[in-house]
Order: C-alpha cells, then structure tokens, then sequence
C-alpha cells in the first residue's frame, strides 16, 4: 500500500495581493499525475487545505474538482484533517457528499476520540494501516480554561492538553500496535526545534506551546505533520515530518526544496522517501544598490514555468529622495516590459537614515500586506485587551460574513 503524504496546500493564497491560482492549478495537475504514475493507495493532507476560514468561490472549485479527479485515480482513499487557517464549518460542510468520494474530513476534534481512528484496508479488505486522523487542536478542544490562570499556566494547560490528546488516542489504537499493524497519526501543530518560515502565522501561543517529540507517544510509527511550512524531519524514533507546503508561501521559502512524503506500506512494515515537488513559480528576492539590481533584473533569466516574482531590496548609503521616485518608475517600467519576471514588492533603504522610515520602505509590513485578522490582534494587543478569544472569535464571525457576502456577488 502507498500512502501520499503533504498539507499545508494553502489554496486561495495571496503574496502581497497577486493571486496564485495559476500555481495552484500546476500543483493539482502534477499531483494527479504523480498518484497515476506511482498508483497511489491512500493520500494524506494534514491541514490548512485553504488559507482563510471563508474561500472564495475559486478556491472551492479547485478543491472539488481536485477531490473528484482524485477520485477517478488509484487513490481508493483520501483523509484531510483541518488546519488553523481551516473553518470547521467549512471543511465539514459537504462531508456527506465527499464520503461518495471515498473521501474522509475530520475538521476539529470530534466528541468521540474513536471517530479519528480510520483504518485503510487494501482491496481484499485486510488492514495494510491504521491513521489516527488529528486536527489542529483548538484551546477549547483540549482544556478547561481556569478563572485567573497566568500566561504560563496557560501554556503549559495547552501543552499537556496536546500531549493527552494523543496519549489517549494511542491507547485506544492500541489493539492494532498489539497485531502489529503499522499506525500513522497525523497532526498540524509546531513541535520544539522545528525550522521556520515568515509565512507561518497563528503558532498556538507565539510557539510557546511547541511540545517535545520526545514527549509524544513512541506507538505511532509515523508522525505526518502540517503546520510548517519547511519540510523537515523531526525525529527518527519515533518518525516525525513536516512535509511543508508544496508552494513558497513567502520569500523566506525561496530556497526550500519543496516535497511531499511517499509512506509504503509492506508485510506490516512502513516505510518513508521524500518526494521533491517541481518549481511552478519562482520567488527571489535581490538586493544591492539602484545600479547593481538594474544589471540584475536585465540579464535575469526566469528558470520556471509561470513569470518570476520578485522582490526588490534597494540599499544605498546616502540619502537621495529622487531616487524612491527613480525606483517606483524602475518597477512600473520593468512589469510593463519584462514578460518573464514581475516585481510585486520594493523598498528602498539608505544606510544614514535621514528620511523617515515609511518614506524609505525600512519599515514593517504596510496594511495591504497584512490579513484583517492580523489588523485586529495587533489592535487588541495595542489597547492591552487581555481576554481576547471570545472577540476574536466574534471578529472571526463577522469577517465570515463578509467574505460570504463577497462570493456571493462574484456569482
């Protein structure tokens, strides 16, 4: 039996406003192609299937007419647990109708704790493997908050919160470990040690919460992990992997070699490779004086199938306020022209700093390249407000509301 493990697919994703739907639809194609070619048993997308809570419409339609080709492959299963980035609701709506699709949501915690355990069984309908299917755990799936608990009480309610969870999960799997049926859990959560990138956001608790792999039951053989979006090995005993995601979701993922994880199963043995996932788009970021990115960008060649973004990092030492005009011409003149590269973000930085910096782009991220939700935290963390999840949670509702608003007017 093969298994196809990946997460974190993102689809709907938008870097620095430009749409990437392109690079979606190149993805899909090649991952159909590849469950084709290797016959694909079972295949594995351990959470943040989309990048918002509320899709839009686009982003629906790929992920159904993803699932329906899917269906019409060797792939005789699929299992997708939610992320954080995932609405429950969302992932959970159709999941009677994909269930004709062989297809399995487990979107949030389910009451019962059995409901997670799937088993996958070959053709004949013997047991090759058991998952353990776990979601991202939400704070009120796994513990009881406590009237004037410190921050740190907190933390250290939410780590053992994650670490009961699959402790308890484990026991129940434990009649298969017994028949020694290989077991599989997977999980989107930041375990200690793990590599990350700027385009992770929402780590539960600022990563304070991260638990050790060490800590997590050794009954599981397989770990398959989303959340980061670096593929990495965690630990080898037992096996822990983040596959990442199968885009650079930002320019801090430019260099990553982005893969998925193949899992075969044989006479109750698992087995692992890493499989490397093509470049559909390129990201790069230059950097260097107004004259040296010049010579760049003209003798740059685009090395993927889609136009290269980039982004454009002007650092001189002097002052010179005509050259930000220079560069907002240099980067107007440069799309219209360049049919192989665009530059979606520019800042330019003079070493004496005498400008202000929200004049020369040395600054934080701009409001357009934050997401409402991020507005809203840092206001929350501005005004000192310290029980924020009920109003984030409303604030969630009402962003719902208007993004459902949206989709319906692109009908």
């Amino acid at each position: 039996m093969k298994i196809l493990h990946t997460s974190d697919w993102h689809i709907g994703q938008r870097l620095y406003g430009n749409d990437r739907h392109d690079e979606h639809r190149m993805f899909f194609e090649w991952l159909l192609q590849f469950i084709r070619a290797e016959e694909v048993d079972v295949l594995l997308v351990c959470g943040d299937i989309f990048d918002m809570a509320y899709p839009s419409n686009q982003a629906l339609r790929s992920y159904y007419q993803l699932l329906r080709e899917i269906s019409e492959t060797s792939c005789r299963q699929v299992i997708i647990t939610g992320g954080n980035h995932d609405s429950v609701g969302t992932l959970e709506a159709p999941r009677e109708v994909l269930q004709v699709l062989n297809v399995t949501i487990v979107a949030g915690a389910p009451a019962n704790q059995q409901d997670e355990i799937i088993e996958l069984q070959d053709k004949v309908g013997n047991i090759q493997a058991v998952v353990g299917a776990v979601p991202f755990l939400r704070d009120k799936d796994i513990r009881i908050p406590v009237a004037g608990e410190s921050s740190n009480e907190r933390i250290e309610a939410v780590r053992q919160g994650i670490l009961n969870h699959y402790h308890q999960l484990a026991d129940l799997m434990l009649p298969y470990h017994e028949q020694n049926i290989p077991l599989i859990v997977t999980g989107h959560l930041y375990m200690q040690g793990s590599r990350l990138s700027e385009s992770e956001r929402d780590l539960q608790i600022g990563n304070q919460a991260g638990v050790s792999a060490a800590a997590f039951p050794a009954a599981f053989d397989y770990y398959a992990l989303g959340h980061i979006h670096c593929p990495q090995t965690i630990s080898m005993s037992p096996v822990v992997e983040y596959c990442g995601s199968p885009l650079p979701l930002s320019f801090s993922e430019q260099h990553d070699t982005k893969s998925m994880r193949l899992l075969t199963v044989e006479n109750r043995k698992l087995s692992h490779q890493k499989i490397p996932i093509p470049l559909f788009r390129e990201i790069k970021t230059i950097r260097g004086s107004f004259a040296e990115i010049s010579r760049q960008i003209s003798n740059y060649e685009c090395s993927s199938p889609l136009p290269t973004w980039l982004e454009v990092c002007i650092e001189e030492q002097h002052t010179d306020p005509v050259l930000l005009r220079a560069a907002d011409d240099f980067v107007e003149q440069i799309n219209n022209e360049k049919e192989n590269l665009r530059i979606i973000r520019h800042t330019v930085t003079f070493t004496d700093r005498t400008l202000p910096a929200y004049l020369t782009g040395d600054h934080q991220r701009t409001l357009d390249e934050l997401r409402e939700t991020e507005v809203f935290d840092q206001l929350l963390d501005q005004h000192n407000i310290k029980d924020k999840d009920e109003l984030k949670r409303t604030f969630d509702e009402l962003l719902g509301i208007v993004y459902q608003s949206a989709n319906d007017r692109e009908e």
